[in-house]
């Protein structure tokens, strides 16, 4: 019985979707302590925000998304990806002047 528990538990861990650990940075300080943006909690303070998101890689499209609520981003990475400074001039296109 124990053994059937412990396999259950490893194959739901295996189906679940991968969640990682996303950083952006924004030009100026984020007002709210909280921003939703590509259904995603980001928790903000002062120019750093962090979030999980379901992605390998930070995407342009979520870049812009973040960028719509937030203004100005300076980067956007997760452990292993960043955008790059051509993708972050594509990203601010969005933003509010």
């Amino acid at each position: 019985m124990l053994r059937s528990a412990l396999a259950a538990a490893a194959f739901a861990g295996l189906a679940l979707p991968a969640f990682a650990g996303y950083t952006f940075e924004t030009a100026n300080p984020v007002k709210e302590k909280r921003v939703i943006a590509e259904s995603v909690v980001w928790s903000c303070d002062g120019t750093v925000c962090t979030g999980d998101l379901k992605r390998k890689s930070p995407t342009v499209r979520v870049c812009k998304k973040i960028a719509k609520e937030v203004g100005t981003v300076t980067s956007f990475r997760n452990a292993d990806a960043e955008l790059t400074a051509e993708e972050l001039v594509e990203c601010n296109s969005v933003v509010k002047k």
